[in-house]
């Protein structure tokens, strides 16, 4: 019995316990917790602005395809409008008249970002800054052929910038610009 009792002292002198069935305790389980929660958080952080990101790029391209599309349909020019605070299109007769103002069916993107930094360039080189303007001039047309003036416009978030890109075909790009 004694040579057991020795095995014993010194398994435990070299595991540094006597007790090996020992689970874990309360405070070890609630750091684990803790840990876990803080890391599903900002995964889930990330994913959603990562969603918000790629709702408003989408959201852009589909309202000047939608543009787009109906200056191509209804044969007239049409004429996009914006300020920091909303945005407009209407369309052109052949005298340069307003005809009818077009319906938005993405508006409510434009008034999400009132508080964000805006400006917009076209292909000629002068910048306007979204603040400032506040002239009747379309910023944007859209011709029956399917062409348009074309431009940027670039919206300076907290930590991104998302830049639209109009071409002159048509085609409309977002990407997003990290700082």
């Amino acid at each position: 019995m004694e040579w057991r009792e020795d095995l014993e002292m010194t398994l435990t002198s070299v595991i540094g316990c006597n007790n090996l069935k020992r689970g874990f305790t309360l405070i070890e389980i609630l750091v684990v917790l803790v840990v876990i929660g803080i890391a599903s958080s900002l995964i889930f952080l990330n994913f959603s602005s990562v969603t918000s990101i790629s709702k408003n790029q989408s959201t852009f391209t589909k309202f000047f395809h939608y543009l787009s599309e109906e200056s191509i349909i209804t044969g007239h020019v049409i004429g996009w409008h914006a300020d920091n605070d909303n945005q407009f299109s209407y369309s052109f007769d052949n005298n340069n008249k307003i005809i009818s103002d077009i319906t938005n069916p993405y508006s409510n993107n434009w008034q999400n970002l009132r508080n964000f930094k805006k400006s917009f360039k076209s292909f000629d080189g002068s910048e306007i800054d979204f603040d400032l303007y506040d002239e009747e001039l379309p910023l944007l047309l859209f011709y029956p052929s399917g062409e348009s003036s074309g431009g940027h416009i670039n919206i300076f978030f907290d930590s991104y910038i998302q830049k639209i890109e109009i071409n002159s075909n048509g085609k409309v790009t977002s990407q997003v610009i990290n700082y």
